[in-house]
């Protein structure tokens, strides 16, 4: 898997989430993914961010992430800075991305 692909499966990601679309996220998630964020604290296994995904998008039904400036890191990682849409507040941050060479998300870092 090249860069490029990794780049495309970061973006698809925060679409879908954009979307609110859990079903479609549990898809491009590895079963032991781990998810970090200064937001919502750590979450491990797909099963957990699943479940953390429905109550979050319940409590914030108007959150949306505007992803900009995307960065390849060698190996595995995307970077890109954001602006997220939270209870009518806007913040920025920056989130990484690690994606497996089978395509699917290992791990998700989320800074506010």
């Amino acid at each position: 898997m090249d860069n490029a692909e990794r780049m495309a499966i970061a973006r698809a990601c925060v679409d879908t989430s954009n979307d609110h679309d859990v079903d479609r996220i549990a898809t491009m998630l590895a079963p032991d993914v781990a998810y970090r964020s200064s937001g919502v604290g750590a979450h491990d296994g797909a099963e957990a961010i699943l479940a953390m995904n429905q109550v979050f998008f319940a409590d914030y039904p108007d959150v949306c992430c505007d992803p900009e400036n995307s960065r390849s890191i060698p190996d595995d990682e995307v970077e890109f800075d954001f602006t997220i849409t939270l209870a009518g507040a806007s913040h920025r941050g920056v989130e990484r991305v690690f994606v497996g060479d089978n395509g699917r998300i290992t791990r998700v870092e989320v800074e506010r």
